[in-house]
């Protein structure tokens, strides 16, 4: 599928990225697309105009600022694509186009004038403009600037220290050739035009820009040009001076420019006039619609924004005019719709479009909509104070805490960093979920050189920590190995286990443990095995040793869940016979044992077995003096909560509930003691009412389930999984638009289940009739996973917008890709 191919595997921060590499492809890797928008062209027609060697010749007239090409990487996060110059880029993400223009800049020093100033057009139309001043070092003087080619050249110099400095000293030095006194050249007039332009959208004096355009225009009338060049240079400068005209409140006269600069065009001669020509007209009714609403003109608002979205479709200025338009009309719904919109073709405005749907979905009465908006625009722009002011409105007081909080370094401005900073680089979490610090408590117990007896269950799957990186965008902590992280994204903590890392082959056995489960803590679990080699049990003498081995067979066996053949701990078994196993681990594998051949093999003879030895080994533990009380009842309890899976296989409900009757009472009275014990007392009541849920639904007691459930999130409302349960019993209730809500929670509170929860939630949304969230939840699941086959259908079937048609086209290029590869 060309569509995403080289978008898969990077999640945008508001948008699919493949959605945004083509909308704005020219910029990525200097070829055209089909949903293109009309200023992203103007660096193909440089190109042709650099391999004609025609510099003179009329290029586009708009050019982005320098910040545009850092929001177009920062919101599609297509790393690959991160450049500073043409040469940055890899060639086989590179276009012909571009392979050729980074050519020309590589041996920059050997250009002649021509081409020298050919090159620096199609950098500012790239919005490189850094590298124009590679090419252009320095100001030519007044003179050389009487050559038509030179004075091209400086005023692309002039553009780039624009783009990058605005009207700052260097910027005025670099136009001053140009417009002090303008020479008979194509350059002169756009120069002069355009420095009446900036004055007078950036200076706090604009007196002089009449003069300045009057003196453009007598420049214009003396250069022998054809009639479409004249016309085109003729629209330009009347277009400039509705600037002027604006800033002096004279909306009419703007008005009567912009029709004078619409029909003084004349009829394209070839591709590139009409290249040209469509350009023009873009940028004519853009200003248009902003004069007609300060006019107050409906009609002409209307029409000059029905002539925009029938000529620049993608553009994401037009879809925003449209939907400002509808919402000064009191249609929120379809206002929401049109920002929405708006917001996927970003990315100059997309936390702008986003902030504009937050309003109208609030005013709608779809709060939690609202709340995922107002976190998408602030993912898409952090340091923005208006997301974050929007986003902390919406979220509740520990949420609405870790948002305000002061970055110290960039990323820590990233969502999910903040939500998961312990995972990335054992920075501080600040999402108050329970699971968001597991990395940091196990790198605690590590430092203090001595584990916890009894430990928290939670295994979080080896994807978290990759699906995390993919999310947040934050590409530089995609490492498999510590030592492989950049050194400005270490912590002194990281630091720490790169040094314990470094020393794993020499440590004792004790640092090797606390070592190998910080690693698999923070999703470093092929690392463990790595440094672990296999080993035969009956090599291992000492506990400590049986411990790792057994910590290691745990690795194993989770890496391998959800593939084709899961991993049998059958090391831990060995260890759990072996003469020098103490009771405690014995009774941790026996346990496990339990649930696995429960949930692997559906052995009741296996799992009665391992049920057995459990027992004896708890009877063993709480008749003896090791253990305090605290320790006694977790041990109990997690025993109960894991061996009814043995009543459970022999369908005895009574001894099922009798048992999981026994877990709850523990799990509720356990005696905690410390900061730790309460976490731990916590996260065993979470999940002993998590499986009591599952036994209520599994027994169709809906409304006991349904009461667990909603317990479960008081215990931990920020569990995205328990929001997927609960969203399951609200859709059996037949209340799909709070099962779409809850799904939605599911996605926000990711990255497990983000992709799935946003898909359920557009399925749900889709069955209660509310189409616009539908369909921008299933464009939200293809953000997260592009090949969604289920999600690209289902807005393949909502879509009515201004994506419909590529909706309708995705869904069948990626069944056929699916059919092609299982063909395969």
């Amino acid at each position: 599928m060309d569509r995403w191919e080289r978008a898969h595997g990077h999640i945008g921060a508001a948008a699919p990225s493949w959605l945004t590499f083509e909308v704005h492809r020219p910029y990525l890797d200097g070829a055209d697309s089909a949903l293109t928008t009309v200023h992203a062209r103007g660096s193909l027609l440089a190109a042709r105009r650099f391999e004609r060697r025609q510099p003179t010749a009329p290029r586009f007239g708009m050019t982005m600022p320098g910040s545009y090409r850092s929001l177009l990487d920062g919101e599609a996060r297509l790393a690959g694509y991160r450049v500073r110059d043409p040469l940055g880029l890899a060639a086989d993400l590179a276009s012909p186009t571009w392979r050729r223009m980074a050519e020309a800049y590589e041996h920059r020093a050997d250009l002649d004038d021509v081409d020298r100033a050919g090159l620096a057009q199609w950098l500012i139309a790239v919005c490189l403009p850094d590298s124009v001043l590679e090419v252009l070092p320095a100001d030519l003087s007044e003179s050389d600037c009487a050559d038509p080619v030179l004075a091209i050249a400086q005023w692309s110099r002039a553009s780039a220290l624009f783009a990058i400095e605005g009207l700052s000293d260097r910027a005025r030095a670099a136009y001053s050739p140009l417009v002090d006194n303008p020479a008979p050249t194509v350059a002169h007039a756009q120069a002069v035009a355009a420095w009446g332009y900036l004055v007078t959208r950036h200076a706090a004096d604009d007196s002089g820009t009449p003069e300045l355009f009057a003196r453009a225009e007598e420049v214009r009338k003396g250069l022998d040009l054809t009639d479409f060049e004249h016309a085109l240079l003729h629209a330009r400068l009347l277009l400039r001076r509705v600037m002027h005209a604006e800033r002096q409140s004279a909306f009419d006269e703007a008005w009567q420019l912009l029709a004078e600069a619409a029909d003084v065009l004349e009829p394209p001669v070839d591709a590139d006039g009409e290249a040209l020509t469509v350009e023009m007209r873009r940028r004519i009714i853009d200003r248009r619609v902003d004069i007609a609403v300060r006019r107050g003109d409906r009609a002409g608002e209307s029409a000059s924004i029905a002539e925009g979205l029938a000529l620049d479709p993608y553009d994401v200025k037009i879809r925003m005019q449209a939907a400002q338009a509808t919402e000064r009309l009191g249609d929120n719904e379809k206002a929401l719709a049109e920002y929405l919109d708006a917001a996927r073709l970003g990315p100059y405005g997309t936390a702008f479009a986003l902030l504009a749907a937050v309003r109208c979905a609030k005013a709608l009465g779809h709060d939690e909509f609202a709340r995922v908006l107002a976190e998408r625009a602030y993912r898409t722009a952090p340091r923005s104070a208006r997301t974050r002011e929007a986003l902390t409105e919406l979220s509740d007081g520990p949420l609405a805490e870790m948002i305000s909080l002061p970055a110290e370094h960039p990323y820590e401005h990233n969502w999910h960093y903040r939500m998961y900073a312990a995972y990335f680089n054992l920075g501080e979490s600040r999402s108050p979920g329970l699971y968001a610090s597991l990395p940091t408590l196990a790198y605690e117990f590590a430092e203090a050189g001595a584990p916890p007896e009894v430990n928290w269950q939670r295994l979080m799957p080896p994807a978290f920590r990759a699906n995390l990186v993919r999310e947040s965008g934050l590409s530089e902590f995609a490492v498999t190995h510590p030592a492989d992280l950049p050194a400005h994204l270490r912590t002194p903590a990281w630091d720490q286990l790169c040094a314990w890392v470094a020393r794993f082959p020499t440590a004792d056995v004790e640092r090797q443990y606390l070592t190998a489960v910080v690693l698999f803590r923070l999703g470093f679990g092929k690392l463990v095995l790595d440094l672990l080699p296999p080993r035969p049990v009956a090599e291992l003498t000492t506990p400590a040793q049986l411990r790792l081995w057994h910590w290691r067979d745990v690795v194993r066996y989770v890496g391998s869940v959800g593939s084709a053949g899961v991993a049998e701990p059958t090391a831990s078994f060995e260890i759990a016979d072996h003469p020098a196993c103490p009771t405690h681990l014995r009774f941790v594998i026996a346990v496990f044992a339990v649930v696995f051949h429960a949930r692997e093999t559906k052995s009741l003879e296996a799992a009665s077995l391992w049920r057995d030895k459990a027992q004896a080994s708890l009877d063993e533990l709480l008749a003896g003096e090791e253990h305090s009380p605290f320790e006694k009842a977790m041990m109990e309890s997690r025993f109960y909560r894991s061996v009814t899976y043995v009543p459970f296989l022999r369908r005895d409900r009574d001894q099922l509930a009798r048992e999981m009757d026994r877990a709850e009472e523990l799990a509720r009275s356990v005696p905690a003691s410390t900061r730790y014990e309460e976490f731990l007392a916590r996260e065993n009541l979470r999940a002993c009412l998590e499986s009591r849920s599952k036994e209520a639904f599994g027994f169709g007691e809906h409304e006991k389930g349904r009461r667990l459930v909603e317990e479960v999130l008081t215990i931990d409302p920020y569990e995205p999984k328990t929001h997927m349960e609960l969203a399951e019993v609200l859709l059996a209730e037949g209340r799909e638009r709070e099962a779409g809500e809850s799904y939605l929670r599911t996605a926000r509170l990711g990255p497990i289940g983000t992709a799935r929860g946003f898909a359920l939630a557009g399925e749900c949304f889709d069955r209660a009739g509310l189409p616009v969230l539908a369909e921008d939840c299933f464009v939200q699941a293809l953000r997260v996973d592009p090949h969604a086959v289920s999600a690209a259908r289902g807005w393949a079937r909502v879509a009515s917008g201004a994506l419909a048609g590529v909706a309708a086209e995705y869904a069948r290029d990626l069944e056929a890709w699916g059919a092609a590869r299982r063909s395969r």
